[in-house]
């Protein structure tokens, strides 16, 4: 892999399951919580997908790869989107061809969901785009190269008859090349209305793009852990940025809770019941099981709350699990 920077490595690393639970955590409170980070995030995925396809990554880092992102529908068409481009590019003479490693299966990360960035119907559209444009400028490039051999051929030829002193009549050949010059010309002169036709079809296709992709939605995020007593005045903070609409609590479970289900009742520090939800299954992750909310921003406002998480048994009966403590603070 290339050099980069402290912060793009420790992107890369979480991307490739490197990074131990807490900082992994760590990275995605941020993300959720910082939009150019998140785009920073994405575009260091985008490079690891390219050196992936251009065989630049080592042993390890390729089978880690493979592992963890050949596994997810989402981050498999991106792949197969940087290596279709890769291959338009191997057609060109001065390009070698990349070998395509076999694509193994694992498990889908359950934090995947953070870096699909692109939904499959955008994805045809982009790739459209990229591909015409590439075939435009690959062809540019080959006409210009070749307007500039047909030059230096007919310089070459006019210097050879100066020298020799020929007669005022051409050489067939120097006719051949200037024949060949103007023809060019025309081409270059058809390509030259092709490629504005294209580039207005493109920057159409870029403002469709533009309309189709509705803006993301801000989200507020916050991770309970349990043990936190009541009586704690070190209790985390639920930070709502203007215009969120949702937030996300992340709820870790005790060791050797082996529930299947859970009810969640959310409640003022007064006991108002706000918010409930039912039937709740954990996530497993590394560093534990651990259940995912999403409760909208409205029935929350600044204060303390407590949320009661209850466990339900194989024969239905449901018992309390545990007590988290937060607060909100609007922004």
């Amino acid at each position: 892999m290339e050099q980069t920077s402290p912060d793009e490595n420790l992107v890369v690393r979480y991307l490739l399951g490197q990074l131990p639970e807490e900082e992994q955590l760590r990275l995605e409170e941020r993300a959720f919580s910082d939009q150019e980070y998140l785009q920073n995030v994405l575009a260091v995925e985008r490079d690891l997908i390219d050196e992936y396809v251009r065989g630049e990554l080592s042993g390890s880092e390729r089978r880690q790869f493979e592992k963890l992102f050949l596994a997810s529908p989402e981050r498999r068409r991106k792949v197969e989107f940087a290596r279709a481009l890769t291959n338009v590019v191997s057609e060109s003479p001065a390009t070698e061809s990349l070998a395509r490693p076999a694509i193994d299966h694992a498990p889908i990360p359950w934090r995947d969901f953070l870096l699909a960035w692109l939904r499959g119907q955008r994805m045809a559209m982009k790739f459209s785009l990229a591909a015409v444009t590439l075939m435009v400028v690959l062809g540019v490039s080959w006409l210009i190269a070749e307007t500039i051999r047909l030059r230096a051929q007919l310089a070459q030829l006019q210097a050879q008859r100066q020298s020799q002193q020929r007669d005022e009549e051409k050489p067939p050949q120097e006719e051949t090349l200037r024949r060949q010059l103007a023809e060019q010309q025309k081409r270059n002169e058809e390509l030259a209305l092709q490629l504005q036709n294209e580039r207005q079809h493109l920057a159409q296709l870029q403002q469709e793009l533009t309309r189709s992709s509705p803006p993301r939605p801000i989200i507020a995020s916050l991770m309970l852990l349990p043990g936190l007593p009541r009586s704690s005045t070190d209790r985390p903070k639920l930070i709502v940025p203007r215009g969120a609409q949702q937030a996300r609590l992340q709820i870790g479970l005790e060791k050797g809770d082996d529930h299947k289900r859970f009810h969640v009742e959310l409640r003022t520090a007064g006991g108002q019941p706000v918010w409930s939800q039912n039937n709740l299954q954990p996530r497993a992750a590394r560093a534990g099981r651990s259940l995912v909310l999403y409760l909208p921003v409205s029935v929350l406002s600044a204060g303390e709350y407590e949320l009661a998480l209850k466990g339900v048994t194989d024969q239905g009966e449901v018992e309390a699990v545990g007590y988290y403590y937060f607060g909100v603070l609007s922004q």
